[in-house]
């Protein structure tokens, strides 16, 4: 089977760098548009074909559901919500309905949240239904939701609960539990009604709306998980007081006697809910545990409710898992077949190599050389299953893979303006710090270019913590080298992804050592002849963005110009204003990975520090971030005015953290890329100001 995919996938992917460098660039709307397709999933019948799709006029992310016929991709249904509304998530019930969960936008551009609301409708369009989520508007018989105790998932049912609603009750959904294989009418979801304390479960009608409340959880947050029948086994929370997690365990038929587990956190990062359950497993006595190696990096273990023990499944001394591969892919998922981690590129270990879908997972990774393959889907029987391929010069291709023929048919592309061989490759390196840990990171550079005094580009990641640069598509990185800039990324400590000791080598040092490793990647890069010394600039964005302003601070020589996107210029704003600090959890975060040292918040502060600023500055922000208050960029374009300091600004009144809107990113990238240029230029901007000045 390898063989056969590797002959019919892997043709037309040669490059030719010279080519390739002597074309017009890639615009920067191909880079930094909305993916036009993602999450296309199979009908379990095979017959259809369900994807999430962009706007086409407004290229909004995420608008609409589409439905095609898997034969041909003609469309049978195009179906959006509201105006407001966004695709959260959606799976497949049955062969001809899809069940949608949505995110609504309630102003201008802010951030789309989980609104609660779910949406079934039929593969012609036929029998819309809205399921959960504020019902004032909605029909009579979907405003009083039933409260039964006979069949579906009564066997987990709360004693009591058969009581008829005294009062209308409108239910919201929070995930995904269970979908019963044999039944096309039900599904288990955990949500809540507006007249309860404590998230509960749900079986929901799919067809009528009618929902009943099969149990409520202990704890007045988070979420369920259940068994491969469908019973809830485990309840897990944060708790309200203190923000530290909190987990339940119930054998299968008890409606009432929880037993604590919660002791199982003793390996927590103080800084992060990084452990936890990740799901039962398929024999329903013991679960899968995301927790702490003995170097301190994340495993997967099993864990025994009886006794709390815990058994090693896979352990890797140096890296964290980044991803877990689950198995059954037509169903309810509860075996782990393998794990990835990242030690440069993606490595895939096999956790079940008996199982008979291992085989098929291991082919398709071969077949694809050089990229991720994973399985979103597939039908009932496991004859078609969905593809999505990726890697660090494509954005994603999905395929339509018979088991049985070995042929994969290409279905679409996420991003079809990107020309995979026309991008460059994202090479990893490693290289020493000055007190000897190793730092891995990302080397992009262009095509046709050779490694040798490049223009480069530092591009530290945001965060920072449980955060890192990782190998695969990358946007940023793509665009600047398709302009002749070499562009590297640096996993400082404090990053997530090597394990807690790494990351806890960060935690209150955003201004000291984490940034010695970002000009220790500079200096290593110029010392390998990839950098000319004379043509570095830094970018970044919200931590980034910090660091982009407080790396040249404190190495004034080493760069020409400096470019910070949302970025925090005044550390001690953030226990002040903003999301992170409303929460218990975002207090204890910030507490542990920051500090409150009011004096040494300033003195790692650019907008105290704003005399030390020596070279070019671009400041970009949105008015409605609520992560990086506006305040930060302000404080730093006061102080620099007090200064009589020169800056260039891009401030959008209504953009946020992170800017949302496609012509409002092309106008961001520009306006950095002509800034950049301006100041170090790239080989493409060389060209073209040399073509412009030609007699």
């Amino acid at each position: 089977m390898s063989r056969y995919l590797l002959a019919g996938l892997t043709l037309g992917l040669a490059v030719n760098p010279a080519s390739a460098a002597t074309e017009a660039p890639t615009p920067v709307e191909a880079f930094f548009s909305n993916a036009k397709v993602s999450s296309v999933q199979v009908s379990p019948d095979g017959k259809y074909l369900a994807m999430v799709v962009a706007d086409d006029a407004t290229g909004e992310l995420d608008k609409f559901i589409t439905i095609v016929s898997a034969d041909d991709l003609k469309t049978r249904t195009r179906f959006k919500i509201s105006d407001d509304q966004a695709v959260w998530f959606y799976w497949w019930a049955g062969d001809d309905r899809v069940v949608i969960a949505t995110t609504t936008q309630t102003g201008a551009l802010s951030v789309p949240s989980v609104d609660g609301a779910l949406y079934a409708i039929n593969v012609d369009g036929s029998q819309f239904q809205q399921l959960l989520g504020n019902m004032a508007d909605t029909t009579p018989a979907v405003k009083a939701p039933m409260r039964t105790t006979d069949d579906n998932f009564s066997h987990i049912t709360n004693k009591g609960a058969g009581k008829p609603p005294v009062k209308h009750v409108n239910y919201f959904f929070d995930g995904l539990l269970y979908v019963p294989r044999d039944d096309s009418h039900h599904v288990l979801v955990e949500g809540r009604g507006d007249d309860a304390k404590h998230p509960q479960a749900l079986d929901v009608d799919i067809y009528t709306g009618e929902v009943k409340v099969v149990l409520e959880s202990p704890l007045s947050n988070g979420g369920f998980l259940a068994d491969a029948d469908g019973h809830v086994r485990l309840a897990w929370g944060v708790h309200d007081s203190d923000g530290k997690p909190n987990l339940f365990y119930r054998e299968a038929g008890d409606a009432a006697d929880w037993k604590d587990l919660s002791a199982l956190y003793d390996d927590r990062d103080p800084a992060d809910e990084d452990t936890g359950p990740l799901m039962m497993a398929q024999d329903g006595k013991t679960f899968y545990w995301r927790g702490r190696t003995p170097e301190s990096t994340l495993g997967l273990f099993s864990v025994d409710p009886g006794n709390l023990s815990k058994k090693v499944i896979f352990a890797d001394p140096a890296f964290d898992i980044t991803t877990y591969v689950f198995g059954d892919f037509a169903g309810n998922r509860h075996d782990v077949l393998g794990v990835e981690t990242e030690p440069g590129l993606p490595a895939f270990h096999v956790i079940d190599a008996k199982d008979s879908e291992t085989p098929l997972l291991q082919a398709l990774q071969q077949a694809f050389p050089r990229q991720s393959v994973y399985i979103t889907s597939a039908t009932r029987d496991g004859g078609q299953v969905v593809l999505f391929v990726s890697s660090d010069r494509n954005p994603g291709d999905y395929y339509l893979f018979n088991t049985k023929t070995l042929k994969a048919d290409w279905l679409y592309s996420r991003m079809d303006r990107i020309d995979p061989d026309k991008m460059a490759l994202r090479q990893p390196v490693d290289f020493k710090a000055r007190d000897g840990l190793t730092l891995h990171g990302y080397l992009t550079v262009p095509q046709g270019e050779t490694q040798k005094d490049l223009p480069l580009i530092l591009l530290p990641h945001g965060g920072p913590h449980n955060i890192w640069d990782s190998w695969g598509w990358d946007a940023e990185s793509e665009f600047f080298a398709s302009r002749g800039y070499a562009v590297l990324q640096v996993n400082y400590r404090g990053s997530g992804g090597y394990g807690l000791k790494f990351q806890a080598l960060g935690y209150q040092n955003w201004g000291t050592t984490m940034q010695d490793d970002l000009a220790d990647a500079v200096q290593w890069a110029a010392k390998q002849g990839i950098a000319d010394p004379k043509r570095i600039c830094i970018y970044g964005a919200s931590y980034g963005g910090y660091a982009a302003l407080e790396n040249p601070i404190r190495y004034p020589d080493l760069y020409r110009c400096a470019v910070g996107y949302v970025g925090v210029y005044d550390l001690t704003l953030e226990a002040k204003y903003g999301d992170v600090h409303r929460s218990r959890y975002g207090r204890n975060f910030l507490e542990a990975v920051r500090g409150n040292d009011q004096v040494a918040l300033k003195q790692y502060s650019p907008a105290f520090n704003a005399d030390k600023i020596t070279i070019p500055v671009f400041i970009a922000y949105g008015g409605k971030d609520q992560r990086v208050v506006p305040d930060n960029a302000r404080e730093l374009m006061e102080a620099m005015d007090k200064l009589g300091k020169k800056y260039e600004v891009l401030f959008d009144p209504y953009e946020i953290h992170g800017f949302r809107k496609p012509e409002d990113k092309f106008e961001l990238y520009t306006r950095m890329l002509n800034f950049i240029d301006t100041n170090i230029g790239g080989t493409v901007a060389k060209a073209a100001t040399a073509k412009a000045s030609a007699p």
